[in-house]
């Protein structure tokens, strides 16, 4: 006499029936995506701002502030590229993914209180960037807060016991 065992396949355990497997992080993606690009912007602020220009007369002092801008650049591209690398990595995820969705909340939350503090000077036809570019910056904490805070699973009062055959004899 065998026994044939009704079980779930492997990677159903815990999901709700019917529902399609998640297959990335949403708010990651988009605060990757979107911090990606901030840093891609500001490759090019140099070039597009003629910074060059502006310190003809101090050229250590222009070529610091290359360097800080490029190397600003490259840490937030970074951020926003494992960012993404994160909102592809199946949950639960490790602590150093936390840890890098942490830091970037961090950034973006110490960038809102910067701006909040110290404006950037702008002409006045382009005032309505002081509350545009905190409100990016806010965006962003949101972004990944959500993803590191994950999806908030449905609790359920009732639980029916996985189905059981036992005694068919073949």
């Amino acid at each position: 006499m065998s026994a044939i065992r009704a079980v779930p396949r492997a990677g159903e355990a815990g999901r709700d029936a019917g529902a399609a497997p998640r297959r990335f992080d949403a708010a990651a993606l988009a605060a990757g995506i979107l911090t990606s690009g901030m840093a891609l912007y500001h490759f090019t602020l140099p070039v597009s701002f003629r910074w060059g220009e502006a310190l003809e007369q101090a050229p250590t002092l222009r070529w610091g502030l290359w360097l800080i801008n490029a190397s600003f650049s490259f840490l937030l591209l970074a951020g926003g590229a494992l960012t993404i690398a994160i909102a592809f990595t199946p949950r639960p995820r490790d602590r150093t993914s936390a840890w890098v969705l942490g830091g970037m909340a961090g950034y973006w939350l110490f960038n809102i209180v910067w701006q909040l503090v110290a404006p950037m000077p702008l002409p006045r036809q382009l005032a309505a960037l002081r509350f545009a570019f905190p409100a990016f910056a806010a965006m962003l904490v949101i972004l990944y807060t959500l993803a590191l805070l994950g999806p908030r699973r449905r609790r359920r009062t009732i639980t029916a016991p996985a189905p059981r055959v036992v005694g068919v004899a073949l």
